[in-house]
């Protein structure tokens, strides 16, 4: 029967407002008081996708709470954070939905962040135990179900979850991902369940809705319940962020209507709305199994990674190495930064599998990048006075694009840049030998070791290294002394 159509629906809504890095300059600041790290017009942002998408997404999921119908609610900590300090009654309402009976909360780290990806899993654990303590005060009870993304999700985290108490996790049901298996069914992964959000029908909504040339344009709640009812598997589940109720006119009062239309049409389809830890206990159809996630020593990028470009990467290096650069005055701001927002916004194209499509230019880009690092680079300053030592946080911190070692051939630019020390001997690890020769006979190693990091014993060090493997490994060396000397 299952396999002729689907006769169980999970819908989900998703509440996350980041705080963005303010990519304009310090000398067209509004206000002496703004902060100089984050937006500018962070509260009045957060008011407006409050007013315009989180309470319209809560006006139609308390319609379909009062009809009977189960939904499940991911809502971030920092969204929750930011309820609170606000003075309309939004909280309350929030509130409101998260303590009904028939709502599930995903667990999910406090920023929405990366954190999954760090080598250590402390910093990932401190935020999902975090969020789960606030949820468990609001709600009354602690989730059970772990919401992962693209960013987070690899096979050792299973574990960590299972010990956390989570019964099963949340995944994107990208292609790439199944290998031709159907996202409406359960998988495992080292013995935990895996629920996989169905991309194509939660596209259809978020990315399609509005669209005038979409062949199967007008989306009528009839039509897209013919399609669940229609579609094979155990439990598909549906996946939208808040922000598609953001809208202005007809158009988002046609989706407010759609949406509100949907449980009366999945009703008379036979289609019942479930939860995700209830959805956990069909049996697997079999094993997931993700591998280690980065840059690989080729220079390419694992698919399984939210990491998919060298500007992301350079970020996530320079992030997970500003832990033991910033100290608990500027670290509430750098968990801030570990927001997968941020590593969105360095993409020209992001958002999918339900999310709000977010498109940029190769220039928005590179801004945002740049004012990412001059960001975290300035969490890591104003920290440099209460460190162990001085020479070494300068030698390791983040450097911006202005002061990177931007690799050339001599003719070009590679495409490679350091942006700090532990990059820099990353990528001597893949550099093709005739651009490791023309910067180390010209001395623009020891050069930049010396004037931008400050460290001239690793300049005189590097100095003699005919080989790039051979300079990556005298890198290596000092970055393990560097780092002990601020232990």
């Amino acid at each position: 029967m299952a396999d002729q159509g689907c006769r169980n629906l999970c819908m989900g809504v998703s509440i996350h407002f980041p705080y963005l890095v303010e990519t304009r300059v310090l000398g067209e600041k509004p206000d002496e008081d703004t902060d100089t790290c984050f937006s500018w017009t962070q509260k009045s942002e957060f008011r407006e996708y409050l007013s315009q998408a989180v309470l319209p997404a809560m006006d139609c999921v308390l319609a379909w709470l009062d009809s009977g119908e189960s939904i499940t609610l991911s809502i971030s900590g920092l969204a929750i954070e930011q309820l609170f300090n606000d003075e309309t009654d939004g909280a309350d309402i929030v509130a409101q939905v998260m303590q009904h009976r028939l709502v599930e909360i995903l667990g999910q780290t406090y920023y929405r962040s990366v954190a999954g990806l760090f080598s250590e899993n402390d910093e990932f654990i401190h935020q999902v135990g975090r969020h789960a303590g606030l949820v468990e005060g609001l709600a009354g009870r602690r989730p059970q179900v772990f919401a992962s993304t693209e960013y987070v999700f690899n096979s050792s985290l299973s574990d960590t979850l299972r010990t956390l108490g989570f019964i099963a996790l949340y995944s994107e049901g990208y292609d790439h991902l199944l290998s031709a298996k159907s996202p409406n069914y359960v998988y495992s992964c080292r013995n935990l369940p895996i629920l996989l959000r169905n991309c194509r029908l939660s596209d259809d909504i978020a990315h399609r809705f509005h669209d005038h040339t979409w062949d199967r344009y007008p989306l009528t709640a009839e039509k897209y319940a013919s399609w669940i009812a229609e579609t094979p598997g155990d439990c598909i589940h549906i996946h939208l962020d808040a922000g598609i109720f953001f809208g202005s006119g007809s158009n988002s009062g046609s989706f407010s209507e759609f949406f509100s239309r949907l449980p009366d049409a999945l009703y008379s389809r036979d289609v019942t709305t479930v939860l995700p830890s209830s959805a956990a206990r069909n049996p697997p159809r079999g094993e997931i199994q993700l591998e280690d996630l980065g840059l690989s020593s080729s220079g390419t990028f694992h698919a399984l990674t939210g990491i998919h470009n060298m500007l992301q990467q350079s970020a996530f290096w320079c992030l997970e190495d500003a832990r033991h650069l910033v100290t608990d005055q500027e670290l509430e701001s750098w968990r801030r930064l570990q927001s997968t927002d941020h590593f969105s916004r360095m993409t020209i194209t992001s958002g999918s599998c339900g999310r709000v499509a977010v498109r940029s230019t190769s220039q928005e880009t590179y801004n945002y990048f740049s004012a990412y690092l001059r960001s975290l680079a300035r969490c890591e300053a104003a920290c440099q006075a209460h460190l162990r030592s001085l020479p070494a946080a300068r030698a390791l911190r983040c450097l911006p694009p202005d002061t990177a070692f931007h690799f050339h051939s001599g003719h070009r630019f590679t495409g490679y840049s350091a942006h700090s020390l532990k990059e820099f001997s990353k990528l001597l690890e893949f550099v093709p030998d005739e651009i490791f020769v023309f910067h180390q006979e010209r001395g623009d190693f020891s050069r930049w070791i010396t004037d931008v990091l400050g460290d001239t014993t690793l300049a005189r060090s590097i100095s003699p290294c005919t080989q790039s493997g051979e300079a990556a490994h005298v890198v290596k060396e000092r970055i393990r002394k560097l780092c002990s000397r601020l232990q």
